[in-house]
C-alpha cells in the first residue's frame, strides 16, 4: 500500500510505497532537486526550471503503468512474482538518473576515466573510456550507503541493488536465471521499458519538457 502521495503537474497524484519513500528521502536522491532537467535551456525557455527529482518520480510512475500494460495478459506471471518484478521496475526507473552531475549532461565532459570508478559487477572493456552519468548511477546503486537502503527496504520482496543495476546497464553480470519466471527471461523487456526505443524515461521527459518550455510538439497520448 502507498505510504504517501506526491502531486505531479504532469501525471497528477503519484502513490509512493514506504520503500520508495526511503530511497526518495535519501541524500543521493534529494540532490536531484538541485539538478535542472534541461541544463541551461531556461536561458531560452524561462519556464524550463524543472528538475531531475520530479522527472525521476514521474518515470517511476509510468514504469508501473507500462508494466501493467505489457503483462496484462501474462497469467504465468502472478502473485508475489508479479509484485516483485513490478516493484523492481519501478525502483530502477526511480533511480535511473541519480548519477547525474550538476547541469545534467553539460558537465559530463569533466568526468574521470571509467576505470577510476571501480563499479562492482560491471564488465569493462575499455577502462580508459570516460565515465558517464549512467556509470555513476551504478556506483551509487552498488557501492554506497544507498545500496544498504535498498537492501533493508526491499530484501523482503527479494529485490537487491544488483538487480536494479542490471536493468539499467546490460554489462552488469548476474547469476543466470535471476530474471527468469516460468521459462521467460524478463531482463530484456524490463530493461527496454526503462531505456529503449519506447521507454518510460522518454515518455516522461517529452511530456514534462513540453509543459515547462511551453511548446506542444512533445505531447502525446501516454494513457493509450
Amino acid at each position: 500500500p502507498p505510504a504517501m502521495e506526491i502531486r505531479d503537474p504532469i501525471h497528477g497524484p503519484i502513490p509512493v510505497t514506504a520503500g520508495e519513500q526511503a530511497v526518495i528521502d535519501s541524500p543521493w536522491f534529494q540532490r536531484l532537486r538541485r539538478i535542472k532537467q534541461l541544463g541551461f535551456a531556461e536561458l531560452a525557455y524561462p519556464g524550463a526550471t524543472h528538475n531531475r527529482y520530479l522527472h525521476s518520480i514521474g518515470v517511476m510512475h509510468l514504469a508501473g503503468q507500462a508494466f501493467d500494460a505489457v503483462f496484462s495478459s501474462a497469467p504465468w506471471l502472478a502473485g508475489a512474482e508479479r509484485r516483485r518484478f513490478r516493484q523492481l521496475l519501478r525502483l530502477a526507473a526511480l533511480c535511473h538518473d541519480i548519477g547525474h552531475a550538476p547541469l545534467s549532461h553539460t558537465s559530463e565532459s569533466l568526468f574521470p576515466p571509467l576505470s577510476e570508478l571501480n563499479v562492482p559487477l560491471l564488465k569493462v572493456r575499455d577502462g580508459a573510456a570516460q565515465a558517464r552519468h549512467e556509470h555513476y548511477t551504478l556506483k551509487l546503486l552498488l557501492d554506497s550507503p544507498l545500496s544498504d537502503t535498498i537492501r533493508s527496504e526491499f530484501q523482503h520482496e527479494g529485490i537487491a541493488p544488483d538487480q536494479v543495476a542490471a536493468l539499467l546497464h546490460s554489462k552488469i553480470e548476474l547469476a543466470e536465471g535471476t530474471f527468469v519466471v516460468s521459462g521467460h527471461d524478463l531482463r530484456g523487456v524490463l530493461s527496454a521499458l526503462v531505456s529503449g526505443e519506447v521507454d518510460v524515461d522518454r515518455m516522461d521527459y517529452l511530456l514534462r519538457d513540453s509543459h515547462y518550455t511551453g511548446v506542444s510538439y512533445g505531447k502525446f497520448d501516454h494513457d493509450w
